[in-house]
């Protein structure tokens, strides 16, 4: 993943392996918002991963 400023959101597949992973190195780089509940997280949130169709960075 890219750590220029901007960058991180466009690639989906590698910020959702970040959640899947509760991988803490990419906290402040980007958020998950999850439509059907309306929360959001940092990327190691322990809550329930969200399905994949459900997010967006």
């Amino acid at each position: 993943m890219s750590t220029e400023p901007g960058a991180v959101h466009t690639d989906f597949g590698t910020c959702y392996q970040a959640v899947t992973d509760k991988d803490r190195r990419y906290d402040g780089q980007f958020v998950t918002a999850v439509h059907t509940t309306g929360i959001y997280c940092r990327p190691c949130c322990p809550a329930r991963l969200p399905h994949a169709e459900n997010v967006s960075f």
